[in-house]
């Protein structure tokens, strides 16, 4: 047996750039023009979805609009962002703590959970994505729901909450919102995890902040400040 063989790395070479252009083209013949670009979600768009879930009266639909603020909040990709526990969120007069206690990737490299605290505003002060959460959250403890029951599936129960699932619930309050993304691109299941960071880039955070609330650095537990929207 040979302790050590040097092999030829696959799908390199000259032909292989003129067999992806070929694809290419067969896709833009198939699509009837390129793909569409995916952009961010604008705040005003997340904040439209913000005042109808905090003005609807069925549970269900608020339930859905508090799962896709926290997925904002905490910069989650869609399903991950929706499936937090209450055992995850600690609620506090002034604050609400929330950890991430993983993420993608976030086992792999050996990284620590990422611990967000989102100060509430001053009584008076409009603070309608923070409050939607906390209502729904507090409704649950009340409820006597189990701590490792998901926030945003039906009380009892325990099945993750599949990304598909979430991407639909987002365009279904794009649809209610009559919001619309620009001619030649779409909104897509990570469009609100980078509306998250684009907005609170745009508002002063930190490079590194918005990199450790998105789990793409390797840093130690940290509590970080988030932007109150």
């Amino acid at each position: 047996m040979h302790a050590f063989c040097q092999l030829d790395k696959p799908a390199v070479g000259p032909r292989l750039p003129v067999v992806r252009h070929g694809y290419a083209h067969q896709y833009t013949d198939a699509h009837d023009g390129l793909r569409h670009k995916r952009v961010p979600l604008p705040a005003a768009a997340l904040l439209g979805m913000v005042r109808v879930g905090r003005a609807a009266t069925d549970v269900a639909l608020r339930r859905r609009m508090a799962g896709l603020v926290m997925t904002a909040l905490t910069f989650a990709r869609l399903g991950g962002g929706a499936n937090r526990r209450p055992q995850d969120l600690t609620l506090m007069p002034t604050s609400m703590v929330i950890q991430i206690a993983d993420y993608k990737h976030g086992a792999r490299a050996n990284r620590e959970r990422v611990v967000i605290r989102i100060p509430r505003r001053a009584t008076g002060a409009p603070g309608a994505a923070c409050e939607l959460v906390r209502d729904h959250v507090a409704a649950l403890i009340v409820a006597k729901a189990a701590p490792d029951q998901l926030l945003f599936t039906p009380l009892g129960d325990h099945t993750a909450l599949p990304t598909e699932v979430a991407i639909a619930w987002m365009r279904e309050r794009l649809f209610l919102t009559h919001v619309c993304a620009p001619a030649g691109s779409l909104y897509s299941g990570h469009s609100l995890r980078g509306g998250a960071a684009t907005s609170a880039r745009s508002v002063g955070c930190s490079l590194d902040a918005i990199a450790t609330l998105m789990g793409m650095r390797n840093k130690s537990t940290t509590t970080m400040i988030h932007r109150r929207s």
